[in-house]
């Protein structure tokens, strides 16, 4: 039975339950473009860029911020969830503070709002009533803070109100006929009297907040999305590894076509790099490629770690694969004559346009050939 408009009790103190966990934001399409800015307009304000967000853009966006910021950068977050839809009863994403049963264990509520315009007074009293009325009857405590989150901010006269708790607590009893009665929930009407006006009437409106959108954008900057979102420049490239002492095991397709072409050129069968220790064309070819192999392999893991991309290093293999082609499957004198050509066709072949171009450099661009040997079962040899 409901409790309203009956007297406040502990119910209100009621914590969260059945919230679905947050979902994992999808990627944006042409990621790739969106680095690079190409078709996209970029580079175009942050600002203006989430304004002209979609609404379901903006989703994806609000995720990636809930995710990557809420849940890894602000301290003491036990958890967030992902409330939205049908039956939130006023709760869009639900972030818990404080282990669970510790005292200090309280959550803050971030409503992220969708309009096409910025949110005024009526709109902001219908959201804020909702989460007074579940929490006056006890499905839920009440937030430690609520926030608004938009896309294109408040108007002025909705943030004079929240930058002056009074006033919004008397704005929202003057018009909760009008604005709040008949918004909360599609059953009934909810007046505003009682035991209930009592609760609405005592509460410090401090805790309502807006999350400006310059705000948002700078927190959303501290995730991994921001660069594929608005272009952003990537954080300076690592040093590639360095080759370890043994060849490992992701290396040994490429390595078998080297020991291929290192057969040729000496005239001896090779299994391992004992034998062709004591000569030094090989030693060097070998020793290069390695060295190549693994300064390609960085640019990978870039594609991986900072573009959250990896799919963007297969790309770039298969742009390499389509202009190299004629290089590694035509006719050549040997084996390696036919690696040192398709490498030097791999320095002069332009790829602009490709998000992992800026950061690739001339070892990089060697060591794809060796990739490709190791990933799409390119061979030197003619007998290989």
């Amino acid at each position: 039975m409901s409790k309203y408009p009956s007297t406040p009790n502990d119910g209100a103190l009621a914590t969260v339950q059945h919230i679905a966990p947050l979902d994992a934001p999808t990627s944006w399409p042409g990621a790739n473009a969106r680095l690079l800015g190409l078709g996209q307009g970029l580079p175009v304000n942050p600002l203006d860029r989430l304004r002209l967000f979609s609404a379901d853009e903006f989703e994806r966006f609000i995720l990636e911020w809930a995710e990557g910021y809420l849940k890894q950068v602000v301290p003491c977050v036990d958890n967030v969830q992902q409330r939205g839809g049908a039956g939130d009863k006023g709760r869009d994403i639900v972030v818990w503070f404080g282990a669970p049963g510790a005292p200090e264990r309280h959550w803050k509520l971030y409503q992220a709002k969708r309009y096409a315009s910025p949110i005024g007074p009526s709109i902001a009293a219908a959201e804020i009533a909702k989460v007074l009325f579940y929490a006056y009857n006890g499905d839920y405590s009440l937030p430690s803070e609520y926030w608004f989150v938009t896309w294109k901010g408040v108007t002025g006269d909705l943030q004079d109100l929240i930058d002056e708790p009074a006033k919004l607590k008397a704005h929202l009893i003057k018009n909760w006929d009008e604005q709040c009665a008949k918004k909360i929930t599609l059953k009934k009407t909810i007046a505003l009297y009682g035991a209930f006006r009592d609760f609405v009437e005592q509460l410090d409106y401090s805790f309502v907040r807006v999350k400006q959108p310059l705000e948002l954008i700078a927190e959303h900057g501290l995730t991994r999305y921001h660069p594929l979102v608005f272009g952003a420049p990537l954080i300076e490239r690592p040093k590639p590894a360095e080759p370890p002492s043994q060849v490992a095991e992701k290396e040994r397709p490429y390595v078998r076509r080297l020991f291929e072409v290192i057969s040729e050129m000496t005239g001896e069968v090779i299994d391992g790099e004992a034998d062709f220790a004591s000569t030094l064309a090989p030693r060097r070819l070998f020793e290069r490629s390695r060295l190549s192999f693994y300064s390609a392999e960085g640019l990978k893991e870039l594609a991986r770690d900072n573009m959250d991309r990896v799919e963007f290093f297969e790309d770039l293999l298969t742009e390499f694969q389509d202009g190299l082609y004629h290089h590694y499957t035509g006719a050549a004198a040997s084996g390696y004559v036919r690696l040192t050509d398709t490498i030097k066709a791999a320095q002069a072949q332009q790829i602009t346009g490709h998000v992992l171009e800026p950061h690739m450099t001339a070892r990089d661009r060697e060591g794809v050939c060796h990739h490709l040997a190791n990933e799409r079962d390119v061979s030197w040899c003619d007998d290989g």
